[in-house]
């Protein structure tokens, strides 16, 4: 990997972040992609200093959706809530 790879994530969570924002206008999905895309860039990041690819991509993720997540159940735990609830699907199931 290179530095255009981290380039394309980081242009990838910022595009897609705000794609999936205002098409599903739902904030809360768009923050959603936008670190998913930002996770992926922390991985290239970590795989070009030289860590191995398997374990930086999951250290990527946990960098940034982990400390995400710490950040808000500390702080903001309504927020996680309010997350909860939107992923939370309560209406009649129709099948595949």
């Amino acid at each position: 990997m290179d530095w255009t790879m981290i380039l394309v994530f980081l242009g990838l969570s910022i595009i897609t972040g705000i794609m999936a924002g205002f098409g599903t206008l739902s904030v809360i999905r768009g923050l959603f992609i936008f670190l998913l895309f930002l996770g992926l860039a922390m991985t290239a990041l970590l795989a070009e200093l030289g860590i191995n690819e398997i374990l930086s991509f999951f250290l990527g993720q946990l960098i940034v959706m982990g400390s995400t997540y710490i950040y808000l159940r500390m702080l903001h735990p309504e927020i996680l809530n309010r997350v909860k609830k939107e992923y939370t699907y309560n209406g009649p199931s129709h099948g595949c």
